[in-house]
């Protein structure tokens, strides 16, 4: 799968409008045969009005066919500068991911589970040379914290533009308990740590930036 990601700072007041709006656009693109993975999450942590549009694709030949409608369909162009004039100016940023690495194996956008509640989002750069260590370091992790009655759907993204060493590893939770029960086995399982720290290693450690985020959409 390939993400569409779209990331800023909503206007005060303005987050009801931008969901509306997001609304009218992914309805637009799925009449015309477009079909994505499609979350708005916005954040717990930092800066409270931030957002994060998310939309997945079975291919990158299915986003590019997204990014043709945008310039060749003006009711759509129109539609989407009206979720985007929500936004601060100067402080929206889109980028383009490939999937690297999912909990429930190789899956297609439809199969995947519909978007839980809550989102814990670690960010950082795989280091050269070390992306066989982090992808199977954060499967052994995944497998230990499911076997213990955690239930998340995780899935780690590289970054196709900007840093190419980018990764990004999702995990998403439908409570804040399960969210905090997974912070506790960190906290109190000297094997579990072990593990993610196995992939902390793997990541220029110094550039690593964790956030949580709630679905709105």
């Amino acid at each position: 799968m390939y993400r569409r990601l779209i990331s800023g700072i909503v206007e005060r007041g303005q987050t009801a409008e931008l969901l509306s709006a997001a609304r009218v656009a992914i309805e637009h693109q799925q009449m015309r045969g477009i079909s994505s993975r499609t979350a708005v999450w916005t954040a717990m942590t930092g800066p409270t009005n931030a957002i994060s549009l998310v939309m997945d694709f079975n291919t990158l030949e299915e986003l590019e066919r997204l990014s043709d409608l945008v310039t060749q369909d003006a009711r759509f162009a129109g539609i989407w500068a009206d979720v985007e004039r929500h936004l601060l100016p100067g402080r929206t940023d889109a980028s383009i991911h490939r999937l690297a690495y999912h909990s429930e194996g190789l899956i297609s956008a439809e199969e995947a589970t519909a978007p839980r509640r809550f989102l814990r989002l670690m960010t950082g750069e795989v280091l050269p040379g070390k992306n066989r260590e982090f992808v199977l370091s954060l499967a052994e992790a995944l497998q230990y914290q499911a076997e213990r009655g955690i239930d998340a759907t995780t899935s780690a993204w590289t970054a196709l533009s900007g840093g190419t060493n980018a990764i990004a590893i999702a995990g998403e939770f439908d409570s804040m308990s399960e969210l905090e029960r997974f912070d506790d086995l960190a906290l109190q399982d000297s094997e579990f740590a072990r593990f993610r720290r196995a992939t902390r290693e793997a990541m220029a450690f110094l550039t690593t930036h964790v956030e949580l985020m709630r679905n709105v959409l």
